[in-house]
């Protein structure tokens, strides 16, 4: 059975991580198809951890400048309630 390879975090992006001389070896077993079965396998898993991870950033992203747009409404909001206050102070 072929150990799946660790992935190591590299300025933001996955990368595969070494392997062992053992997991080498234990690899040159294995038919060529089935070891590019496997390699295609970690690419395509590799390409959506990616994906995962760019979808997971921007939704954060998103979510602080949601955040601070309605930090800036409830600044306004305020601003117009002390306006309101003085116009009444003024009756």
């Amino acid at each position: 059975m072929i150990a799946p390879i660790q992935q190591t975090r590299q300025r933001g992006a996955l990368v595969p991580a070494t392997r062992s001389a053992d997991d080498v070896h234990s690899d040159d077993t294995k038919a060529p198809a089935d070891q590019d079965g496997v390699v295609q396998n970690q690419a395509a898993l590799l390409a959506q951890q990616n994906e995962f991870n760019f979808q997971l950033q921007e939704r954060a992203e998103l979510m602080r400048e949601f955040n601070e747009l309605r930090a800036l409404q409830m600044q306004q909001l305020k601003l117009d309630d002390e306006i309101v206050k003085k116009w009444i102070d003024l009756i």
